[in-house]
């Protein structure tokens, strides 16, 4: 592998600017566009340097010159962010921000237009059932923030914004196809006219998989009506479908994989799932004028799933009720900018499952939560944010067949207090300190598998403290964000009990350390470069696992480095080349809290991506992990192989 690594060293080398190379004459291709205004930090559009938190925005043609074929797939060339995907088909990717490793996916919150679909059970996001090529941008807000968010945004939030209409009649088309007899397709089309706008469209996905046995398709649509009878109010709805039948190929022994790394575990040969995800918005915003901004949305989602895991039947089936009003004032103190936010979240889960076809579940779990946030402008260039929310959650518990019932009640806080001081146009030096929380999830307190409820299971709490830089210059060619964050955790929930008992259980204290930085420099009209690198020192500071004292630990499944780096070249005549190394650091398996079993190997990947533009149409092609490399992620004595190269290519039309 060091051969292929200096050969992409080298290649950026060679695509550096040398002097005589400069460009002497500034045109706006020379310049990186900054996405200056974000929603996430602020859940109202407020310009990036006024946060005092990092925040990431990952543009749609920035997803599309990645090659991602899934919003984790376009986050992981951040430093800092581990995207896992062990069943190597897209199927339940996790995404790891702030190191809480096989749990990660139960510590960031994920958003689609501001509303949270993180799910009530252990089961991760469904992000096959979230299109890439409807996404007009993603939000990173790294750190905790549970001020805006709630529970599950103790490690960061990641807000999907999808594509609106634009002005006229668009349509759209693409179609593809790449390795492991992978299809694509989708198609839309987008109105917009006078008061009136609109788009609608859907598409398939389909791939053997890597390994035996992990088939997976989706097939999904989307409509999106909007209506402005006026300036001073607006309405829309939002409607999406989208039915996922995929395979789980499990686990290998180290023996198993060696042998043949794409067979499927033996055991389990027949382990399967489908799932169906509808879901239903309607929003009004309302502009006062002076007298502020009022916004709330209604919210429906019914998730169906069935599946075969371990040899055991599931059917699951959950309804969720969410209304989210907001309420946004920006006006002056004593002559001073300040912009008050009062908002509160409601979200109601109705959570149905059959365990055999006899064990029933009727849980269900709602959260309220108010938030306040106030960002004061001290200075014309330095800005103080302040925020708390209050949040009950009350979780029902219900085991129809054993007659086992249990209400647990809940309320936390969380604050947020932070500083950020523009030094220059567009850049900022902010720190900030903040708690955050996560309440259990319905099947962390009752086993589904055994009916056992843990009466002790406590939620969780962090405090932590960070600061950064961002900064913007050499004409905006050069964007640079550096992080540093600590946060303890108390009570973090983990798997701690055995297989039989099903037994979550609270360790007491956790520490996550660590730094982030992420790197993009556009030398000339030609060439981009980037780079990401991260570094987290997750232990336990306190605790035991099977009764046996794992103090001082670290947290498996989390990598202390990754790093990326590579180049762009964006020729005249309209070709475009990526290429991307990527480095992921050896790590604790799964469920190795002892720390005694051998790690995961480190991996060496190399990602290239091509596309050519014709008038309308544009030819793509990708590839990832072009050199074969072979590494795979795991738990303690099963591994889960990774795929080697992957090839990918395909036509997109524009009219």
């Amino acid at each position: 592998m060091k051969k292929e690594l200096w050969l992409v060293l080298m290649s950026v080398f060679l695509a550096l600017p040398c002097p005589g190379m400069a460009d002497e004459t500034k045109t706006e291709d020379d310049v990186v566009l900054v996405d200056d205004m974000i929603v996430t930090a602020s859940r109202s559009e407020q310009a990036n340097e006024k946060v005092p938190a990092q925040i990431t925005v990952i543009t749609a043609e920035e997803i599309k010159s990645s090659g991602a074929q899934s919003v984790p797939d376009a986050l992981k060339h951040l430093g800092g962010v581990v995207v896992s995907d062990l069943n190597g088909n897209s199927m339940y990717q996790k995404v790891d921000m702030g190191g809480f490793g096989e749990s990660c996916d139960r510590h960031v919150a994920v958003l689609v237009n501001g509303r949270k679909i993180n799910p009530i059970d252990q089961s991760p996001v469904n992000f096959l059932s979230i299109p890439i090529e409807n996404v007009e941008k993603i939000e990173l807000v790294h750190g905790g923030n549970s001020v805006l968010y709630g529970g599950d945004a103790m490690g960061g939030v990641i807000n999907i914004i999808t594509k609106e209409a634009r002005d006229g009649v668009h349509g759209w088309l693409e179609e593809g196809i790449g390795s492991h007899g992978t299809a694509k397709g989708l198609a839309g089309v987008s109105f917009s006219s006078g008061k009136f706008a609109g788009s609608i469209g859907g598409g398939f996905y389909d791939t053997d998989g890597y390994r035996d046995h992990s088939d997976a398709s989706r097939q999904n649509a989307e409509a999106t009506f909007n209506y402005d009878p006026s300036d001073a109010l607006g309405l829309s709805f939002k409607a999406s479908t989208t039915k996922a039948d995929y395979e789980y190929p499990g686990g290998l022994t180290k023996a198993e994989m060696e042998t043949d790394r794409k067979q499927a575990d033996p055991d389990f040969p027949d382990d399967k799932g489908e799932s169906q995800d509808d879901a239903y918005i309607l929003s009004v915003k309302s502009d006062w004028g002076t007298f502020g901004r009022f916004n709330v949305d209604f919210s429906y989602r019914t998730y169906e799933r069935h599946d075969i895991s371990w040899g055991s039947s599931f059917d699951y089936d959950l309804d969720t009720v969410g209304v989210t009003p907001q309420y946004v004032l920006d006006h002056s103190i004593f002559g001073k900018e300040n912009r008050l936010t009062l908002g509160f979240e409601y979200y109601d889960t109705d959570y149905d499952a059959l365990f055999y076809h006899y064990s029933d579940y009727d849980h269900s779990q709602d959260t309220a939560g108010f938030y306040l946030q106030d960002e004061f402008g001290i200075l014309e260039n330095l800005i103080l944010n302040l925020g708390a929310r209050y949040e009950e959650c009350n979780t029902s518990l219900k085991y129809v067949m054993l007659g086992t019932n249990k209400d647990v009640d809940e309320d936390e806080w969380a604050w947020n207090v932070g500083l950020a001081y523009i030094f220059s146009h567009r850049s900022k030096v902010y720190v900030r300190a903040y708690q955050a929380y996560r309440f259990p999830r319905v099947d962390e307190f009752m086993n589904v598998s055994t009916g056992a409820i843990n009466k002790e299971l406590s939620h969780e709490i962090s405090k932590g403290y960070e600061a950064g830089v961002r900064f913007v210059g050499m004409g905006s060619r050069l964007i640079a964000d550096l992080r540093l964050f600590t946060f303890d955790a108390d009570d973090e929930i983990t798997w701690v009990g055995s297989w039989l008992t099903g037994q979550n259980e609270n360790l007491n204290k956790t520490r996550h350390r660590g730094g982030e930085l992420n790197v993009d420099y556009k030398a000339n009209r030609l060439i981009t470069l980037f780079a990401g690198a991260g570094y987290t020192d997750a232990e336990v500071v306190s605790g035991q696992y099977y009764g046996v004292d794992i103090s001082g630990n670290k947290i498996p499944l989390v990598p202390e480095f990754k790093a990326t780096l590579g180049f762009a070249l964006n020729f005249d005549f309209g070709l475009t080349f990526r290429c991307q190394y990527n480095y992921l650091d050896d790590r604790y398996a799964g469920s190795d809290f002892n720390n005694s079993d051998e790690k995961l190997d480190q991996a060496h990947t190399v990602d290239v991506y091509l596309a050519y533009p014709y008038k309308q149409v544009e030819f793509f092609a990708n590839a990832t992990n072009i050199f074969n490399e072979e590494y795979c992620d795991g738990y303690s004595g099963s591994y889960y192989p990774a795929a080697e190269a992957v090839y990918y290519g395909g036509i997109r039309v524009k009219f």
